[in-house]
Order: structure tokens, then sequence, then C-alpha cells
């Protein structure tokens, strides 16, 4: 599933410095750790070595947060298309499928990072 027709939209979200752990899975068996580095309702960059994995703008791919909470609510998982690649720096995704319990728990960690600290991309 690609990324929204006007990739211009998800930039006006507001987006959040956060660095936690984070994972993205291709396929049923190749699963790459890394960083999140910021985040939004709709999407967030990771800092991930792709050196790897041969991986192109539109692909789906999972992806999994580690919760920062840490309140036993899970970590925050579902599917996304990466939208941009950056050589060296790891890739933006946009998310395509989030389950609620994940929906919640990103919007609780969001309210709880304040305006103050967003950063309009």
């Amino acid at each position: 599933m690609p990324y929204p027709p006007n990739i211009n939209e998800q930039r006006r979200e507001q987006r959040f410095n956060l660095e936690l752990p984070a994972q993205i899975s291709v396929g049923s068996q190749l699963i790459i750790n890394g960083k999140l580095k910021n985040i939004s309702l709709k999407s967030a960059f990771l800092a991930i070595k792709t050196d790897s994995v041969y991986l192109k703008t539109n692909d789906e791919i999972g992806f999994m947060i580690e919760d920062p909470l840490k309140n036993g609510g899970g970590n925050i998982e579902g599917l996304a298309c990466i939208s941009r690649i950056e050589i060296g720096a790891g890739l933006a995704i946009y998310f395509t499928q989030i389950d609620k319990k994940s929906e919640n728990l990103l919007k609780e960690i969001l309210n709880q990072q304040g305006a103050s600290n967003a950063n309009y991309l």
C-alpha cells in the first residue's frame, strides 16, 4: 500500500523527538533492530541500518516501537509503508495499519510529550 498521494499532508502532523528502541520486519523472517528518532500520530523516522537488505519507497513493512511508559500496555506495532529512505541514516515510515491498543498508547505518549517539544517538519 503506497503512502498518501499528497505527502505534504503528513508533514503537517506535529512530530516529537523521541529515542526509543524500535525494529522493522521484512516478510516473516527478517527483523532489523534500530532506534526511533521522531514520531507523529501518522508516521515516524527510524534510525536503522538497511545495508543488508534491499528496501525501496512504498515497500510495506512491519514495525514495533518499545513502550516508553513501561505501564504494561504493550508496544506500538503495526504495518507501515516506507515513504523515504535516507542512506546511512534510516527511513521514514507512514503507518498504514495499527491496532486500537497501539493507537491509544501512541496518543498517550504524544500527549505526554507536550507541544513545547514538538517540531513541525
